[in-house]
Order: C-alpha cells, then sequence, then structure tokens
C-alpha cells in the first residue's frame, strides 16, 4: 500500500493533542503557582523589613534616664543582621539627616562580592545609603548589591528622624529559582507520564485498525481467508466484525462465481456477474447454437459397465467444456452423452457464429488428441458429430418459481439439433446462416439439401473442413 510521503500516522495524531494538552495545562500551573509564591516570598519579605525598620526607630523613640539620645539605637543597630540574615544594611537618619547609626551584613556582602574588598565596599554602600538618604527604589537584576527590597520607616510622632533597611532578596529568588526548577521537573514528568499513557491509548486504538488494514490489504490481493480477529466490543469490534461479514460475502459471491464457471468461461461469469444489463428474464437473442453428440453410444453402454460409461462420459466432457469455456461460450445442458452450448448469450460477441465453428473444430481436434491416449490405454475411441444452427431464438430463465435454469428456445434450436443428427463421426455440420457468418474465414463443402424433421423444405447444409 503506497503513503503519502508527509502521511502522519493515527497514532502521533491522538498522542500529540494529549501531550500539548499536558504542556498548557501544566505550565499554567506552574506560571500561576511561580508567581504566587513569589508575590507571598515578596510581601513576607517586605513584611520582615518593615518589623525590622520598626523595631530599631523604636529603641530610638525609648527614652532612658541619663542616657544620650541614640544611644540604644547604636546599640540595636549591629545586632540587626544577626536576627535577619536577609538584612545587608540598616541606617538610622536623625531629624537633620545625619547618620546615627549602620550597620552591614557582612557576612551576605561577601556573598555578594566574591573577592572583592569588603570594608571598602562597606564605606561606599553606607556612602551611597547616605547620600540618596535611603536606597527608595527596588532593585532586581544585575546589580553590585544584588535583589534589594529598600524599606524606610519615619521615626513618629514628632519626624525625629528615619530608619533605611535594605533587605536582600537574594534568598527569595534562590527559593523561587528552585520552586520554578521542581515545577519544570514535576511538568516533564507529567509530560512523559502523558506521552506513555497517550501511546498505550492510541496504541489500544490503532493496533485493531491496523490489524483491520492487514486485512483489507490481504483481500485486495485476492486473499479472501482473510478473517480479522478483534476482541474489542466498541465500534472498532463492530467494524471488525462488519469486515469479516463483508468477506463472507465475498467468499459466497466467489462460490458462486466458481460454480457459474463451471459451466461458462470465467470472462463470461465475470461480465455476467458484473453487468447490469444482463436481462434474465427472456429475450430475442442472434445466437449459434452447438450440439454434440457420441456416435454409437447406445452399443457402447450396451458393452461397458455403468461405471466405466460414468468414467468415460466425465473424462469426455471435461475436455469438451474447457474447449468451450476458451471460445466464451456458455454451456448450456447435457443431454445424455449429447451436449448444448449456446454463442451470444447471456453475452454476445460480433463474431459468435465464428466462434462456435471454431469451438466444433478444436472438440473434433482434441478428441483426436483423447483417443490416442484412450488407445495407449486399451480404451475404446469415442467419436462426434456435431451440428451448428444461427438465428434468432429466446433466452432467459426457463422452469418454475422454486426451479430456473438459464436456457434458449427457437427453431434454430431445434434446427442445430436436426443439423447435428445427420453429422457423422468426427463432422461437422453448419446451417446456411452460420455459413454466411464464417464465408471467408472456415474452409467448407456445400453438401447435397436435406429433409430434417419438423421442416417442409430440404434444408442446404455445408460440411467443415479441418
Amino acid at each position: 500500500m503506497k503513503l503519502f510521503p508527509l502521511q502522519i500516522g493515527l497514532r502521533l495524531k491522538l498522542t500529540l493533542p494529549v501531550v500539548f494538552l499536558i504542556l498548557v495545562i501544566m505550565f499554567s500551573i506552574s506560571f500561576l503557582f511561580g508567581l504566587r509564591h513569589e508575590q507571598t516570598l515578596r510581601s513576607e519579605m517586605k513584611r520582615r523589613a518593615v518589623r525590622v525598620a520598626q523595631t530599631a526607630g523604636t529603641m530610638s523613640l525609648i527614652p532612658l534616664p541619663g542616657v544620650p539620645a541614640w544611644t540604644l539605637s547604636k546599640s540595636f543597630v549591629p545586632l540587626v543582621p544577626q536576627l535577619d540574615p536577609n538584612v545587608l544594611y540598616i541606617v538610622v537618619f536623625d531629624e537633620l539627616g545625619k547618620v546615627q547609626a549602620a550597620s552591614i551584613n557582612q557576612s551576605l556582602l561577601k556573598e555578594l562580592l566574591k573577592q572583592e574588598e569588603i570594608a571598602s565596599a562597606e564605606k561606599e554602600l553606607i556612602t551611597e545609603v547616605t547620600n540618596a538618604r535611603g536606597i527608595r527604589e527596588e532593585r532586581s537584576g544585575p546589580s553590585r548589591w544584588g535583589s534589594l527590597l529598600p524599606v524606610e520607616v519615619g521615626l513618629q510622632p514628632d519626624g525625629r528622624g528615619k530608619v533605611v533597611v535594605g533587605f536582600s532578596l537574594e534568598e527569595m529568588e534562590r527559593e523561587v529559582s528552585s520552586s520554578r526548577r521542581t515545577a519544570l521537573g514535576l511538568t516533564l514528568g507529567f509530560v512523559v507520564l502523558g506521552v506513555v499513557v497517550a501511546v498505550a491509548v492510541a496504541a489500544s486504538i490503532t493496533q485493531p485498525i491496523q490489524v483491520l488494514v492487514r486485512g483489507m490489504e490481504e483481500v485486495r490481493k485476492g486473499n479472501l481467508a482473510a478473517d480479522v480477529e478483534i476482541p474489542n466490543k466498541d465500534e472498532i469490534g463492530a467494524l471488525a466484525n462488519s469486515f469479516n461479514f463483508m468477506i463472507a460475502g465475498l467468499r459466497e459471491r466467489d462460490r458462486i462465481k466458481g460454480t457459474f464457471q463451471r459451466f461458462v468461461s470465467s470472462q463470461v461469469a465475470e461480465k455476467v456477474l458484473g453487468a447490469k444489463d444482463i436481462v434474465l428474464t427472456g429475450e430475442r437473442r442472434r445466437a449459434s447454437i452447438l450440439f454434440a453428440d457420441i456416435r454409437g453410444f447406445t452399443s457402447m453402454s450396451e458393452r461397458l459397465a455403468p461405471e466405466e460409461i460414468v468414467s468415460m462420459l466425465n473424462e469426455y466432457f471435461t475436455v469438451m467444456v474447457d474447449i468451450i469455456i476458451t471460445h466464451e461460450g456458455n454451456l448450456d445442458k447435457f443431454i445424455g452423452d449429447a451436449m448444448m452450448a449456446v454463442f451470444g448469450a447471456p453475452l454476445r460477441h460480433p463474431d459468435d457464429p465464428l466462434r462456435a465453428v471454431r469451438t466444433a473444430v478444436d472438440m473434433q481436434r482434441a478428441l483426436l488428441e483423447l483417443n490416442e491416449e484412450r488407445d495407449r490405454r486399451g480404451a475404446e475411441a469415442i467419436y462426434i458429430g456435431i451440428g451448428i444452427a444461427t438465428g434468432d431464438v429466446v433466452a432467459g430463465n426457463i422452469g418454475s418459481e422454486k426451479r430456473m435454469e438459464y436456457s434458449v428456445i427457437g427453431d434454430e434450436v431445434n434446427l442445430a439439433a436436426r443439423i447435428q443428427s445427420k453429422s457423422g463421426k468426427q463432422k461437422i455440420l453448419i446451417c446456411p446462416e452460420t455459413f454466411k457468418a464464417v464465408q471467408g474465414e472456415i474452409k467448407t463443402i456445400p453438401l447435397e439439401p436435406v429433409m430434417l424433421k419438423g421442416k417442409s423444405h430440404p434444408v442446404q447444409i455445408y460440411e467443415v473442413v479441418y
């Protein structure tokens, strides 16, 4: 079976949509989950930064007897990086913008700057925060200080200053990246699982279909024994049952055709079974009728045992029928030791008379070869006489509603039988109509007109020379 170059298999067609759907669903879930997770972490980080700033600010507002202002804040601020390792810096400004306390998370700064000089980096970071009075915008992406979440809390209620906290988002981003990798791994896992399941489901659908395709291919090759075994109880199983039913019908058709071909040629059988305009009810046709009869059969029947007679007839008819079929004639019937063949019904040819005469010649020649074979076995020779008549006949089904046979009737049928009765051993006699049709193709000898039963005038007949 030839396939289109870009043809996509049914299994792939069933698998791809499932995989695509899983990808869309999993990536959508991963994206929404990751976004939600990042927003939650960011909110949590901001709350922590605000709490740290508020705590430091509160320290500066607590009045202690005999203790200068900002002393408590200066004592608390260096402890902040230890309390929350995500705080990169914390700076406390008074109302004039002067730095009263500051602290840098050296461990975190080393992690961010790698091999750079930490001391100079601390001064640079404090200077940057001091000059800007706090880093006011959140920084993410490539930056010397990494991703930062700056939080600024004013010292209320008298506005004595403010606390600025730089909260590092590096840990959050690592957690988000880890979550994304986990989600990606789960997505790939579900995709692989989906592919396996989709392929298994697709295979359960496509394998029975492939069995059907192979069965159809066998039928296309002419193998009508190609029943398919599909245990499915679904639509595919019903399709397989229908296929087997169709194959059974084709086998029955071939059986009928084979039976039909025992009486007509294979070409005639196929044309009759396939043609739409074959009329089997009764129609006028111009046809050539051939009668052949064994000469001296009565005396042979007296000399031979019944089993020998049956064996002889079967051997004789086998050879004769093959010749009739070769010339696309229709074996009409056996009449004891005689046989009748029709050329022109149910299918006609423009040279039906010539086909009938050539069939008779081949029958006589084949009989000579058969007699040589029988002589070697010590069996008695068989001789036949043949008569052929051409004319209009009525062809169709003849019989009752329960039993019918296709045959022809008419005066030309009787004429062929009468001419055959005048034919001697190894002779072929034809009527004037047949002579006119084959004149120039077949060598003939005109004989004296003879009186035939049922005819009021003598009939001119011709002998075929072969």
